[in-house]
């Protein structure tokens, strides 16, 4: 009876001692640990009024400044790529944050990290929109308007909360005035087009 008992206390702690290295290993792969690091030696030496600007060979436009204690680099990337990537560092040069956003407006991703490089905060805003940016974008070239995303006059937002999921388009066709364009962000349908008042500068 007894050995009974003994093995059955070791197959519980034996199978309790598992499951917490299971959840050990679930966790690791949780947290992120980053060691990206700002160049301040070379800001330093190339900076004008604390802002350094400069091209890759792709074309990708890297702007660097200091701002009070933190150093921000946005990558602007060619137009076809879309995306605008933020980066902001700690005064020490660690990666502080990571914000992709759309040039007109909308938020794609966020990551903040803290002062040794563990992510502490994600959020993916593309999430409630299964209708993709993609898709949108092929929607657009085949309204019978020619929509220029990059347009001043143009602009892409979008909303999701309990009356529902949207995509926004709105851009200058004739002077004095915006069309807009409202999409279903689940099922791609376009809601509505509509216009309104808007004096050009």
């Amino acid at each position: 009876m007894k050995t009974i008992v003994v093995t059955t206390i070791l197959f519980v702690l034996l199978s309790c001692n598992a499951e917490e290295k299971k959840q050990q290993k679930i966790t690791q792969k949780k947290t992120e640990i980053v060691v990206e690091t700002f160049d301040i030696e070379t800001f330093n030496k190339k900076q004008v009024n604390g802002k350094f600007n400069f091209l890759l060979k792709d074309s990708t436009r890297i702007e660097q400044e200091i701002d009070g204690d933190f150093y921000n680099t946005t990558i602007r990337p060619p137009l076809a790529k879309m995306f605008i990537t933020d980066k902001r560092y700690y005064q020490s040069g660690n990666l502080e944050s990571v914000l992709v956003h759309f040039p007109n407006r909308f938020l794609k991703s966020l990551k903040k990290y803290d002062k040794t490089g563990k992510l502490t905060e994600e959020i993916n805003y593309d999430t409630p929109y299964k209708f993709t940016f993609q898709q949108l974008v092929e929607l657009i070239k085949k309204e019978k308007d020619t929509i220029d995303l990059f347009d001043n006059n143009t602009s892409v937002g979008r909303s999701s909360d309990k009356t529902g999921t949207f995509w926004y388009v709105t851009y200058k066709k004739t002077p004095m005035r915006r069309e807009r364009i409202k999409v279903n962000g689940i099922t791609g349908e376009i809601l509505e087009r509509s216009h309104y008042p808007h004096e050009d500068n």
